[in-house]
């Protein structure tokens, strides 16, 4: 088995979420997430006690969904590749070994 971390923008979690139920993939857990990595940061307008200030900022941390699942190995390359050619998609994928799991 292994393990999948992806995160990205906000905005691409439900293309992700149909990627992987296109792939049989039911069972995800997914976390609103701050963060500062490649992905780019929007300038979004300051504003001060109400008012619009017309002044543009790019916040020091952004926005992401963080989603992780567990698939049979013989899966990982078909959702990457899946995931990469998704237009709409961008972010990153971290996969890693799940030696064991026990269900409680």
């Amino acid at each position: 088995m292994k393990g999948l971390i992806i995160y990205v923008k906000e905005s691409n979690f439900n293309a992700v979420k149909q990627v992987l139920f296109n792939n049989q993939v039911e069972a995800i857990t997914y976390f609103d997430v701050m963060g500062q990595g490649h992905l780019e940061r929007e300038a979004t307008e300051r504003i001060v006690q109400g008012y619009k200030t017309g002044e543009k900022y790019t916040p020091e941390f952004a926005r992401r969904t963080r989603i992780e699942t567990v698939v049979p190995e013989s899966k990982v390359a078909l959702l990457v590749e899946a995931l990469k050619s998704d237009a709409h998609i961008e972010g990153r994928v971290f996969i890693y070994d799940m030696p064991e799991a026990h269900d409680l």
